[in-house]
């Protein structure tokens, strides 16, 4: 047998080889570690992400939240707990549906979902974390159970989930900077085994929590207001039914008993032989009987209009022949106050829509006219073509209208202040000119007004859409359906005997 020598210098040289090629080994060893906890980082923010854009329900969200802590990062427990700001305690809500969870649910003395710490309760490790707005670390879980558990309890609990640190990162709201509440994570390890980069993947992983459940939090506020606004709203509806359909029958009631009246004094009026003093009276009687047929009538206009019962006798006719029509019969009342009315004749095209409608809304401009336009003064009735449409314009030289007055006109009940309810010697129910902006709009058409202000007159002008345009067969083909009651009295808002 030959015995090679080995010299000392061969010794020296595969004693340091097999040390570098340990170290390498360590080397690759610690590089594969560091990248299964990258891997791990990458896997539950990409998880976490996930989550936030497949739901925005808060209950599955926060369930997700706790079950993605061992999945994906291979601790122990996930617990999700948050600010009940009714109770003014802290809740639990989540936990991971792993072993680790499995196992406290089953050795808790108390519900999982019962467990609430007060804000108050300065010992627990979870109410220090949103106080101090930092990381608390424990070895103890009772330190983040406390004392809604007692401590053997959760010494019991521990020892089940094999749980030797437990981390608590306080949640605050991205919005307000308030406290929204904190996450829980328990791992099997001491806490320096712990890596710096396993401690920022949590923080990182908590950053996102913090924006899921603000988000779901936003969710599910705007789920409970649009619910709460929906019974508001139906609700509303119901009441809205309830008031039209009261104005409805007790306008139909009242009208009835007003008409006879009316007929019986119309009778009394025309005797021959009337005292003069008692003449005088029943005139101011039929006057107020008029004014109150006149509002009962406007009332039973506006619930038609608002609930859809109205509807339009559309046929083409000529604007001109009911303007002369309608100076025909107010021209009595014209001489009687001293003014003057003058109709612009011109050759105009045929319009469509609902005569008798129009012939109120006419009425109601020219009489409205005549009671703010002094002795001696003049009203205009003139026409312009535009587009599709035919506008009328009536004009008078009266009191006029103060610029702050003029957004009130044609809304229900607006009465002015400044200008024409105040020169009114005869008042009227405010509701004239909504009625006609509603049926004017039924028409497709628009209303309008223009002062210079008070003492500069005014003048209202309203369109109406030409026969055979398309805006006239839109018309018709939108027009409401007729319907039982619909040949009673329209608008009348102004009696002009």
């Amino acid at each position: 047998m030959i015995v090679v020598p080995i010299s000392v210098g061969f010794i020296i040289y595969y004693l340091r080889t097999v040390a570098a090629r340990e170290k390498i080994h360590e080397e690759e060893q610690k590089t594969i570690a560091t990248l299964d906890e990258r891997n791990k980082a990458f896997a539950a923010t990409s998880a976490l992400n996930s989550i936030i854009l497949q739901t925005l329900d808060f209950d599955l969200l926060a369930k997700r939240i706790a079950n993605s802590i061992p999945q994906f990062l291979g601790y122990q427990t996930g617990v999700l707990a948050v600010v009940d700001h009714t109770t003014h305690t802290l809740k639990r809500i989540a936990i991971s549906e792993s072993s680790g969870g499995i196992a406290a649910l089953k050795s808790l003395e108390i519900p999982f979902s019962s467990i609430a710490i007060s804000l108050d309760e300065k010992e627990n490790f979870c109410i220090k974390a949103l106080e101090e707005n930092k990381v608390y670390t424990t070895t103890k879980l009772y330190d983040v159970l406390r004392p809604a558990i007692s401590e053997i309890n959760s010494e019991k609990v521990q020892q089940m989930m094999g749980t030797k640190t437990t981390l608590i990162y306080p949640i605050y709201s991205v919005i307000d900077k308030k406290p929204i509440g904190t996450f829980i994570v328990s791992v099997n390890k001491p806490e320096d085994q712990i890596t710096e980069f396993e401690k920022q993947t949590l923080s990182t992983f908590v950053d996102g929590v913090r924006i899921a459940l603000v988000n779901a939090t936003l969710y599910t506020s705007l789920q409970k207001t649009t619910e709460e606004l929906r019974i508001a709203n139906e609700r509303l509806q119901e009441l809205d039914k309830l008031k039209d359909d009261f104005v409805s029958i007790a306008s139909h009631e009242l009208r009835t008993p007003m008409t006879v009246i009316k007929s019986y004094l119309w009778m009394v009026l025309n005797k021959k032989k009337l005292a003069k003093e008692t003449k005088r009276y029943l005139e101011k009687a039929k006057i107020a009987v008029d004014r109150l047929i006149n509002l009962v009538n406007n009332m039973l206009n506006v619930s038609r209009i608002e609930s859809g019962r109205i509807i339009l006798q559309l046929a083409e006719m000529s604007l001109l022949d009911l303007a002369q029509e309608v100076e025909e019969e107010i021209m009595p009342k014209i001489k009687e106050l001293n003014l003057k009315l003058e109709t612009i004749k011109t050759k105009l095209p045929n319009v469509f829509c609902d005569k008798e409608k129009v012939r109120e809304i006419f009425l109601n401009l020219v009489g409205n006219a005549m009671k703010f336009t002094p002795e001696g003064g003049t009203i205009t009735v003139s026409f312009e073509i535009k587009d599709n449409f035919l506008i009328t314009s009536v004009t008078d030289t009266g009191q006029g209208i103060a610029p702050e007055d003029l957004k009130k006109l044609f809304t229900k009940f607006g009465r002015l202040q400044n200008s024409y309810s105040a020169m009114a010697e005869a008042r009227g129910t405010g509701l004239g000119l909504y009625i006609s902006k509603s049926i004017i709009n039924l028409h497709k058409g628009a209303i309008t007004v223009h002062s210079d202000g008070l003492g500069k007159g005014s003048r209202f002008s309203f369109s109406l859409p030409i026969a055979g345009t398309e805006i006239a067969k839109q018309v018709a083909a939108d027009a409401p359906k007729e319907e039982e009651d619909s040949t009673k009295s329209f608008i009348n808002t102004t009696p002009i005997k």
